[in-house]
């Protein structure tokens, strides 16, 4: 049951093999499994070296694992409203701006994207990371690219009520070998082991304080059951969900959601 090591000569490999095979799913070079959403979360602050006297803009409405992953790394969120597609509106996100702004973390709330074109943009100009946060949107993509795979690093939730479940349960993605090595590092308790160590092909970091937020393979075996479903699950919901919008878009005083 430990992802490591046990009894017997074969090497356990579930979460490995869903590591692997949800870096595809997502587009990205590298994914970690943790224990849930707010643990990834906190691996992906930790990776970008968030810490005290740094800020990050995070939508005003939200789970509130956005804003306690900022706090608990002793950092500051600031909070930019949301627009009509209930996920932070980039023409507020400037203007909340200081010279102590680090992060951008866009929020993907109930399976709708972000407007992720002009938070990138907004983060270029100012020189700022984006944190994509799709706890409550595994499977979504905005113009075709999954979410999680647009920004510096994404996150993800399997908790029972997101997209694909094992009751508990997370997920880093990247594409930056240093970023993946710092998150992994931080699962960990700082160490890397070897098969991430391979992963990375030349570790670049030292050791350091981190924490212990390793899937087991109980977990990890129900996650790769499930992500093989999840392009099933998602081309379920669409229809579903459409058939309801129909259903009520002419309903007097009634204004849907904007989807980016």
């Amino acid at each position: 049951p430990f992802r490591w090591y046990g009894p017997g000569a074969e090497r356990p490999m579930k979460v490995a093999t869903f590591e692997k095979e949800f870096a595809a799913r997502m587009n990205t070079r590298f994914a970690l499994a943790v224990t849930s959403g707010t643990a990834a979360l906190e691996a992906a602050v930790s990776a970008l070296q968030i810490g005290p006297g740094d800020e990050v803009i995070i939508p005003a409405w939200t789970w509130h694992s956005s804003a306690t992953a900022v706090i608990r790394a002793g950092a500051l969120p600031v909070f930019a409203e949301i627009d009509e597609s209930f996920n932070l509106d980039p023409a507020d996100i400037e203007r909340r701006i200081t010279p102590n702004t680090r992060l951008i973390m866009a929020v993907h709330l109930q399976g709708c994207p972000a407007d992720m074109d002009a938070i990138l943009a907004i983060a270029r100009k100012h020189r700022l990371r984006v944190l994509e946060d799709c706890a409550q949107s595994v499977g979504g993509s905005y113009k075709g690219k999954p979410l999680g795979s647009l920004g510096d690093i994404g996150i993800y939730s399997h908790q029972l009520n997101k997209t694909i479940s094992a009751g508990e349960g997370g997920a880093v993605v990247t594409n930056d070998p240093v970023l993946f090595e710092r998150a992994a590092r931080f699962h960990d308790l700082g160490a890397l082991r070897p098969l991430h160590a391979s992963v990375v092909g030349q570790p670049q970091l030292d050791v350091f304080v981190g924490a212990n937020y390793r899937m087991s393979e109980f977990t990890g075996g129900v996650m790769l059951a499930q992500l093989r479903k999840l392009d099933r699950i998602v081309n379920a919901v669409r229809p579903n969900a459409a058939r309801v919008h129909e259903g009520i878009r002419d309903l007097p005083g009634l204004r849907l959601r904007h989807l980016p």
